[in-house]
């Protein structure tokens, strides 16, 4: 049974903006999350850090840059030992380095090898939410990568991450919508939204189907660890809007606000649990 956190959910620090930033950040969040959350729930939390540390291996790697990225789950220091013994490492992040290492190994050839190691690592997730997630996050860009393909007469297969079935539809078919209608009930949005030319616009639009995605997967998720998986996400949007563009960081901030004033109240099945 998935461990409910009835306090921790509805004390969800309010925060404020001012002046252009966050007095609350994801890192706090985090911060916070470590002493209250189970360790089993707080691994996936992990998973979303993962992708910095990636940076960092394959500019050390193959980029022989040692210009460090923080916010990762591993210190620079330990990436190094990584490269040098890559035992103790995640499996993909292990399993990159000795291919790397490997006689066969190619640069050219293996640009995108460490991103789709990383992505069948995050669709063997066990928690559904973070798996759904990163799925949508995945058919997101490959989807769009097909559709520049189509634009700028590039080969669809050397621009996706083919992990899974969507990817799979995506590199077989030339229809319209990739034989995906009836698959992937927001194709046509998305479809809809690559037509926008305004890439800023564009952006938002991507950012606002998935803050719905969030609302929607984590509304009857009453007290999980769910929640605080959506809760986290939105975080990290409003941040990078921030840095991106501040008036689009200040409407999803005050959308943020108004779904934490509404409130957490205990459904009715809780309440019946409780009297």
């Amino acid at each position: 049974m998935p461990r409910n956190y009835y306090c921790l959910v509805a004390g969800l620090p309010n925060i404020s903006f001012e002046d252009s930033k966050l007095s609350y950040s994801s890192g706090d969040f985090l911060a916070d999350l470590r002493e209250f959350v189970q360790k089993k729930d707080f691994k996936y939390f992990k998973l979303f850090k993962f992708k910095t540390d990636n940076e960092n291996i394959y500019k050390v790697l193959v980029d022989h840059e040692h210009k460090f990225i923080s916010g990762g789950s591993y210190s620079s220091d330990e990436i190094d030992e990584f490269i040098e013994d890559p035992a103790n490492a995640v499996s993909f992040i292990r399993e990159y380095i000795e291919e790397y290492h490997s006689e066969e190994f190619d640069e050219e050839v293996d640009k995108k090898r460490l991103t789709i190691l990383y992505y069948q690592y995050l669709l063997d997730c066990r928690n559904d939410f973070v798996k759904g997630w990163f799925e949508l996050e995945l058919n997101i860009k490959n989807i769009f990568a097909a559709l520049n393909s189509r634009k700028y007469g590039l080969q669809t297969e050397k621009e996706i991450i083919d992990v899974n079935n969507v990817s799979e539809a995506i590199a077989k078919s030339n229809s319209r919508d990739f034989g995906l209608t009836g698959e992937l009930e927001y194709i046509e949005q998305l479809l809809s939204v690559y037509e926008i030319d305004d890439l800023l616009k564009r952006e938002k639009a991507i950012d606002l189907l998935k803050w719905d995605w969030l609302d929607e997967n984590s509304f009857f998720n009453y007290f999980t660890v769910e929640k605080l998986f959506a809760y986290f996400i939105k975080l990290t949007m409003i941040e990078r809007w921030i840095k991106l563009d501040p008036k689009t960081g200040r409407e999803l901030f005050n959308r943020f606000m108004k779904e934490l004033e509404k409130g957490y109240q205990f459904p009715d099945e809780f309440k019946k649990i409780k009297n």
